[in-house]
């Protein structure tokens, strides 16, 4: 099998006037994995949350920072200008959730999780 075959990819979606999409059942824990993000007619932070089992509760994945002073964690967040772009996104977790900042009107907003093994 070559390196970063594609395994996978699964589809979910975030209704029209909502901001968190249906959990999403990976199946696993994949070691790489990607969002592709649709375009968006008005800008909106993106999260991701992740839960240890499908009815969990799902939390903001969080990320480390490392400067030379101290090691801070944030949300992993992709900023509200990036639409249309596929994005690498923390690995590792099973059932996810896509958040939206904002609320997108008159769509429904397809987000595709792509997973390499």
């Amino acid at each position: 099998m070559a390196d970063n075959q594609v395994i996978k990819v699964f589809s979910v979606d975030v209704a029209s006037g909502a901001t968190l999409s249906s959990g999403i059942d990976l199946a696993q824990g994949w070691s790489d994995v990607s969002l592709k993000i649709p375009s968006f007619s008005s800008g909106s932070d993106i999260f991701i949350q992740a839960a240890t089992t499908s009815d969990g509760d799902y939390l903001r994945v969080m990320h480390p920072v490392v400067n030379s002073s101290s090691a801070q964690v944030y949300d992993y967040k992709i900023a509200s200008g990036l639409s249309a772009r596929i994005l690498p996104i923390p690995a590792g977790y099973q059932h996810l959730k896509v958040e939206l900042s904002t609320a997108q009107t008159d769509v429904t907003s397809v987000f595709e999780i792509i997973c390499k093994s």
